[in-house]
């Protein structure tokens, strides 16, 4: 007969706590207990109790176990467990619904993820509803692991949602969390001691039913020093006897299973407190495995697929021989190896245990691969430093730092680089021990290569070079690194080379190697030719398609989004980049793919779609901390209140902008659109000439957005002429649609300026065929062009002045559209008076210069009703009516009233209100 309380004993404070706590989660007041203590304390016990009291409240308990064997394993299971029991939201997962089943053990590689981004997926699994997140031995989980805890206790105050997290108190990273968590006041830490000499009492006579011997009370209470672990131990023991230690009360249950029973328990040993039971059925033999569980089941030895407690596999390993206990190892090493392919680290851990260095590291090459393949950048760092902690053979060591240097190209953009400084540091030990031990040149030379590669994703141009500087070997890997770094230090003299290398990288080079060359001849030629940079990325994309390089591919759409972006204002590239991120859960890519469609959506006018494009990726890049993308957001909402002249907003959003350390490019930008929009052109040309001080990089290497309206307003002014068109005009700035279409409207000023009219006509055709669909490129340029068109005698004007004075008064740019009526009064036109129901004439009637009442009399003059009935039901005179349908037809271009119908039925859309 099994002896175990059926009640908790001793823990009325902490449970009161946590129920308590668990009381504020349902509330909406989330938050975190640890419950740190030595084994057989009670931890899982006490965390059993309050999962078990949850779901009567209406709660769901995910659970994981950490092991440092298997990286992320405490949220995996986690994760699994909540897919086991419910298929997910996916609407409110959206994308990170593919993140998650990333983090599942045979998730295929190939799709990084930033830590931060699988800790924010976990954070919106949990808070979908009522949860329990139980997650025990934290003392035992990998640094990634640390890392999403340390994200989520930051983010559960407003949740439904209760973390509990086990603990031994070593100090390890596990313990420094709890503290560092509860100094900030998001976690509480709950500290378990020894049961006092009445709860050991009262814990045994739950456990036997009867009131236990003084004697024997006695004996328990010295020998258990309160640990309920060791008292429940004891009492399944010889109680008469009570053995002196719970190892040997353990072993005691164990032989009495027989040998079978006892070569099972110990192949499941050998894993740990948790072990698969495939392979333990392996190692068994198979025969009468089933059987054998169930005993051990009933010894209440073993619980599903884990030992009752850790110290329960202590015991029965520690009995072992050394060499029985390696042995054993070696053959569980070979077996987990045959099924469970995709478990490397467990592997690497038991060919360690038996004595197997080599193999072991080998085993954490293959693990770093799969990690860092996955966007597990920590993990595969914490494995590259075990092995190195494991073996002096400098060789192995490199072989687990070339397996992290293959993937950080990935890196650069799809994973934030924060691991590149460990990893350099790494690469300076091992360089170290290369030397030291004599090793091959060729084995410091791909030590080298590494640490260039991260030096290229960690920005450090230069000492990269200097890394490459010494090797002689030309390969394609080397080629491309050397390439990117070049490109890097940003100067025009060493574009061919980079360029070159880049194109030989490409030709020669393995599918990974060849997307990255053409990642960089991309960059090489973007500046200078659109057209062959677009060429590029196609062929980037068709490689990346071809070998299912799923990450390369979602870049290369992203590219060829932003590349038509500058080449026609065009989105439908981005958003089938936006459709793919979604679809495969590439949150950053997804994040990049929003705000450049905000971009483009800000210059074509569309300020809802702008706004909403930017605020989505702003509120998830500042989420995941990445503030460089945070700050695009935040210079699309600047550029949204400069559009439409609202200075307070403006400086409100550039202020802020400067606090995230945005450009002051876009500073000076965006507040000298916002004076174009107050019509201040001396300050607009003074904050357009900062940018021009500010801007000292090469620009064939990037692009520019200040130079076209900068060029237009200096013409229009009088302050540039022919020289300083023809200088952008013939730059490579001529390539984008924006920039051309500034351009166009500043040749054809200069052109009507030089009395060359039909070529100033021609000019402004190109301008308004450029412009189509365009915001402020378009209505920028007519209003400076009108005037000056009717100064020059060429041109539409007094149609450009309505057109632009229509959209700044709807914009509304209050100052612009008066500057536009202005002009229109100072060349005798009429200029319509805004009513109230202005807005529901419709644009094109606006444009022709319909007035409120001019449109009602229409809308009945469509209806077919003569004039004497017209002024009947509006109330004017015949004679009034008379004029009005006169004035429809000169705005019109109508001879007769048929024709007037003709024309304005579409428009109006429908009959007249009787």
């Amino acid at each position: 007969m099994r002896f175990q309380s059926p009640v908790l004993v001793g823990r009325d404070e902490e449970t009161s706590a946590l129920r308590a706590a668990l009381t504020r989660a349902e509330h909406d007041r989330g938050g975190a207990v640890f419950l740190v203590g030595e084994p057989g304390i009670g931890k899982s016990r006490l965390a059993s109790e309050v999962a078990r009291h949850a779901v009567g409240r209406g709660f769901r308990v995910l659970r994981g176990r950490a092991s440092r064997a298997v990286p992320l394993r405490a949220l995996c299971e986690a994760v699994l467990s909540a897919f086991r029991a419910v298929a997910p939201d996916e609407r409110q997962l959206g994308a990170y619904l593919p993140v998650l089943l990333r983090m599942t053990p045979d998730a295929p590689a190939g799709m990084p993820d930033p830590a931060v981004v699988r800790a924010e997926a976990v954070l919106r699994l949990i808070t979908a509803e009522k949860t329990v997140l139980l997650l025990e031995d934290l003392h035992d989980a990998d640094g990634e692991t640390l890392a999403v805890v340390d994200y989520l206790l930051d983010n559960l105050a407003d949740a439904p949602v209760l973390l509990v997290a086990t603990a031994r108190p070593h100090p390890d990273g596990a313990r420094r969390l709890a503290e560092e968590a509860t100094a900030r006041r998001v976690a509480a830490t709950v500290r378990l001691t020894g049961l006092g000499d009445d709860e050991v009492a009262e814990l045994a006579r739950r456990c036997l039913g009867e009131p236990v011997p003084p004697d024997v009370l006695a004996q328990l209470v010295k020998v258990s020093d309160g640990v309920p672990f060791v008292v429940e131990e004891l009492l399944n023991g010889d109680l008469s006897a009570v053995p002196p230690t719970v190892a040997a009360a353990t072993v005691h249950r164990v032989d009495a299973l027989g040998p079978e029973g006892v070569a099972l328990l110990e192949a499941a040993a050998i894993f740990g407190r948790t072990f698969p039971l495939d392979v333990v059925t392996d190692l068994a033999g198979g025969v009468g495995t089933e059987r054998l569980l169930r005993e051990a089941e009933r010894a209440q030895l073993i619980e599903g697929g884990q030992f009752r407690h850790a110290l329960t596999a202590d015991a029965i390993t520690g009995r072992m021989t050394p060499i029985a206990r390696a042995a054993l190892a070696r053959r569980a090493a070979r077996s987990t190896e045959a099924l469970r392919p995709g478990e490397p680290e467990l592997v690497a851990e038991l060919w360690q245990a038996g004595g197997e260095t080599a193999k072991a590291v080998e085993c954490l090459v293959r693990a770093a691969r799969r990690a860092a393949a996955l966007g597990r950048f920590g993990a595969a760092v914490e494995l590259l430093e075990r092995g190195q902690s494991r073996t002096g053979d400098p060789d192995l060591a490199a072989d687990l730092l070339a397996a992290l240097a293959d993937v950080l190209p990935l890196a650069a953009v799809v994973v934030p680089a924060d691991n590149g400084a460990r990893a350099f540091a790494l690469g300076e030990r091992l360089q170290q021990a290369l030397t030291a031990a004599h090793a091959a040149p060729e084995r410091r030379a791909a030590v080298r290569l590494a640490q260039a590669r991260v030096a290229a994703v960690a920005g450090q141009w230069e000492r990269g070079l200097d890394l490459l500087a010494v090797t002689k070997e030309t390969c394609p890997e080397v080629d491309v690194v050397k390439a990117a770094l070049l490109l890097g230090l940003n100067q025009l003299d060493l574009l061919p080379k980079a360029r070159a290398l880049a194109e030989r990288a490409a030709a020669t080079g393995p599918p990974e190697i060849v997307c990255e060359a053409l990642e960089v001849l991309t960059r090489c030629t973007r500046g200078q030719d659109l057209a062959e940079a677009r060429q590029h990325v196609q062929r980037w994309l068709q490689v990346a398609e071809q070998h299912g390089l799923a990450a390369w591919r979602l870049r290369a759409l992203l590219e060829l989004g932003i590349t038509d972006k500058y080449l026609t204002t065009g989105v439908d590239a981005l958003l089938a980049d936006r459709r793919a991120a979604l679809d495969t859960g590439a949150i950053v890519i997804l994040i990049a793919a929003d705000l450049h469609l905000g971009a483009t959506y800000l210059v074509r006018g569309e300020y809802g779609e702008a706004a909403r494009c930017g605020a989505s990726a702003g509120e998830a890049a500042a989420k995941l901390g990445l503030h460089a993308l945070a700050a695009l957001a935040v210079a699309i909402e600047a550029g949204i209140a400069a559009m439409h002249g609202d200075r307070k907003a403006t400086d409100r959003a550039l202020a802020q902008l400067r606090d995230h350390g945005g450009s002051e490019e876009i500073w000076s930008y965006s507040s000298a659109v916002c004076a174009l929009m107050e019509e201040r052109y001396d300050r607009a040309l003074a904050e357009f000439d900062e940018v021009e001080e500010a801007v000292t990089e090469p620009r064939i290497l990037r692009g520019t957005f200040y130079q076209g309206p900068r060029l237009l307003v200096r013409v229009a002014l009088g302050l540039a002429g022919r020289p300083e068109h023809a200088r952008l005009a013939e730059s490579h700035l001529a390539q984008v649609q924006l920039h051309r279409t500034y351009f166009a409207w500043s040749d054809a000023i200069l052109l009507g300026r030089e009395g060359r009219v039909a070529e100033a006509n021609a000019a402004a055709a190109r301008a308004l065929a450029l412009s189509a669909g365009l915001g402020l490129p378009r209505h920028l340029g007519l209003r400076l062009a009108g005037p000056c068109a009717l100064a020059d005698g060429w041109g539409e004007p007094l149609e450009w002045l309505r057109e632009a004075e229509e959209h700044f008064h709807h914009l509304p740019a209050p100052a612009v559209a008066a500057a536009c009526r202005a002009a229109l009064r100072e060349a005798g036109a009429p200029v319509q008076r805004r009513r109230r129901d202005h807005d529901t004439v419709p644009a094109d009637l606006r444009r022709a210069g319909v007035t409120v009442r001019e449109y009602e009399v229409l809308r009945l003059v469509v209806e077919r009703f003569g004039n004497a009935e017209i002024a009947e039901r509006l109330f004017l005179s015949p004679r009034t009516v008379e004029r009005h349908v006169a004035s429809l037809k000169a705005r019109t271009g109508c001879q007769t009233r048929a024709d007037l119908i003709t024309h304005a039925r579409p428009l109006i859309g429908g009959s007249a209100p009787m």
